[in-house]
């Protein structure tokens, strides 16, 4: 029997040079290796030869896919995955999205969307079920992402689901973010800057057809039961309540909360207002959750800033600390500037990150107030607003900070070791120095400075030992990026797996219900490791190297300053130790590249290195 349920086996083809749609078949063994989302994106990453195009030219392609449970009603479904050439790194990029995007796809009847080709003029794409068109955007182009989502909506309603680019990838900021259904972005690595280059505003979708499943009765009756077994479980209610906001309590336990560019590790304004706590009661108006999903750990926030009210999908923890406790800015501001960030369309994290380069930088004397043209500083909101709308329209000196710290930093002399970034993609708000297992994550992910290719802090914070150890780390961070990239490729959330105590043997179970193909998880690590090889063979085809698998200077050099690492900083014999033990553990050589062996063990053989 062949993949006969569960996936469509067709992409919708979009080339905008010359308006044409079409179906575009893979070939049915690449379901069976690959699976959908991110292993299913890197093999086409490859086999389109992307490595060879610039990222924003008309060359560069962009596809977006969904994966076989997409569509049904296993836990944690609600994402889709787009997939390009970075502008913001060179290399490989796959970037998530939530809310009803996925499911709109699959239900319209494909697997995913392939965009080619650049239009003349501003467009954006309708599909509505088997029918795919290419309208005029001009009235829409040069507006933020709010208005112009409430303007398509007020033409196609609620059951579209839409997602746009802003000023910031109309503009072709590198971390240009797409922004859907008023709460959820694919936020890192410039996915808008890649739209934005091809003059495609946006995507409105809709589909209500019906994905056949081998066994839907037994595959309703295994979701039904697990809904009704965690859904008073305390950590299920506890995730609903708090969403992202309560990973605070745990940097700032570890002492690896970002504050003032990754000088210090905890944030002195925890125990007043910058806590979940605070948040909640202050701001959140309401839950919010991706389609069909039952743990809706998003929320809505409402906030008054400069006499005007604003509705912002969030806080989610990143923007809490990269912009938040990074900047020193208080809790209104900070959603202010999330609300901003938003409607410009830009990344939250690279745009917190580069404000908080330049405000040290100032303080440092290595800029001054006339290089710039006005002041910032650490716990000061004056002038960020203005920064962060100069960093979208590429205005002033705006267009050195819309570069991203690494570019930025080389383009004007500064310190480089300063500048908080693996490939060029900025950090999160995990200070490495306290975790060994984020330091040799940042350093190895595939897109770069990455918090969501591997999770190491719950083994962690259960061994203080092994939280600062080396040794081990490398087959460890092996073993949780497998676990991520097998649900990335389904495709579903981070969040639902480990709160419904879900491991990768439940969701290989539910591929064979939904697909009626036999599936374990010896075959889902496969599924991974050709995810994480194939994307490591696009950087190398990028000139990403072994060299670029390195942390910033600061983290090997200036020890950590308060909480709980406080005096700590990352061992560059120990980092290499980790980083050969990972290697190893992956099938690469000493210089990161896979070996014949690996490619032929994975039945991905045929890859020219």
């Amino acid at each position: 029997m062949g993949w006969e349920f569960g996936v469509r086996k067709k992409y919708l083809e979009i080339d905008l040079s010359n308006g044409k749609i079409c179906i575009f078949e893979f070939p049915e063994s690449y379901y069976g290796k690959f699976l959908g989302g991110k292993a299913f994106n890197a093999k086409f990453l490859l086999d389109a030869k992307l490595y060879n195009c610039e990222p924003l030219s008309e060359e560069n392609q962009i596809i977006l896919s969904v994966g076989p449970v997409t569509g049904t009603t296993t836990p944690g479904v609600g994402k889709a995955i787009f997939s390009t050439r970075s502008p913001l790194t060179g290399g490989y990029l796959d970037s998530t999205i939530g809310g009803s995007l996925g499911h709109n796809i699959k239900l319209s009847g494909y697997d995913g969307i392939i965009i080619k080709g650049k239009s003349e003029k501003p467009v954006f794409l309708e599909i509505t079920n088997d029918k795919a068109t290419l309208h005029d955007a001009s009235e829409l182009w040069g507006k933020g992402c709010f208005d112009s989502e409430k303007l398509l909506r007020e033409k196609y309603g609620t059951k579209y689901s839409v997602a746009v680019i802003g000023p910031g990838g109309e503009n072709l900021v590198p971390y240009a973010v797409v922004h859907a259904d008023f709460y959820h972005q694919a936020g890192r690595g410039g996915v808008g800057a890649v739209l934005g280059s091809k003059n495609l505003k946006g995507l409105v979708v809709f589909g209500n057809q019906e994905v056949p499943l081998y066994d839907s009765k037994a595959h309703y009756a295994k979701t039904l039961e697990i809904i009704k077994k965690f859904h008073q479980d305390p950590g299920v209610k506890f995730r609903i309540k708090y969403g992202t906001m309560s990973t605070l309590d745990l940097t700032q336990h570890f002492g690896i909360v970002s504050v003032k560019n990754f000088t210090e590790g905890i944030t002195e304004a925890y125990e007043t207002n910058m806590n979940r706590d605070y948040f909640r009661e202050n701001y959140i108006s309401r839950d919010l959750g991706c389609l069909g999903c039952s743990m809706p750990c998003g929320k809505a926030a409402t906030v008054d800033f400069n006499n005007q009210q604003h509705r912002v999908g969030g806080p989610e923890y990143e923007t809490i600390s990269v912009i938040g406790t990074n900047l020193e800015v208080g809790p209104s501001e900070t959603l202010y500037f999330n609300w901003l960030c938003d409607d410009l369309g830009i990344d939250t994290v690279s745009a917190g990150n580069v404000v908080a380069y330049v405000v040290e930088a100032l303080e440092d004397g290595k800029l001054s107030k006339n290089d710039v043209g006005y002041e910032l500083k650490w716990g000061s909101s004056k002038n960020v607003e203005r920064a962060m709308q100069d960093i979208a329209y590429i205005r002033d000196f705006g267009k050195y900070m819309a570069l991203g710290v690494k570019k930025l930093a080389e383009e004007l002399g500064l310190d480089s070791g300063k500048a908080i970034h693996v490939k060029g993609m900025e950090l999160p708000g995990y200070d490495p120095r306290g975790s060994t297992g984020y330091a040799l994550g940042y350093a190895v992910a595939d897109r770069g400075g990455c918090h969501r290719r591997a999770r190491p802090t719950r083994k962690e914070q259960e061994n203080e030992e092994f939280r600062f150890a080396y040794q081990g780390k490398g087959e460890f961070m092996k073993e949780q990026e497998d676990i991520r990239a097998f649900y990335h490729s389904l495709i579903i959330c981070d969040f639902v797996p480990p709160r419904y105590k879900m491991k990768i043997k439940d969701y290989a179970e539910y591929i064979t219900l939904i697909t009626g193909m036999e599936f374990d998880k010896d075959e889902a690590i496969r599924v991974s490791e050709r995810a994480f090889t194939l994307a490591r063979v696009f950087n190398l085809k990028c000139g990403l190297t072994a060299r670029d698998d390195v942390l910033p200077q600061r983290f090997y050099k200036e020890p950590m300053k308060k909480g709980n690492a406080d005096g700590k900083l990352i061992s560059w014999d120990g980092f290499l130790v980790m980083r050969e033990e990972y290697y190893r553990a992956r099938g690469w050589d000493a210089e990161g590249i896979p070996t014949q062996k690996t490619l032929e063990r994975l039945g991905i053989g045929g890859i020219v290195l």
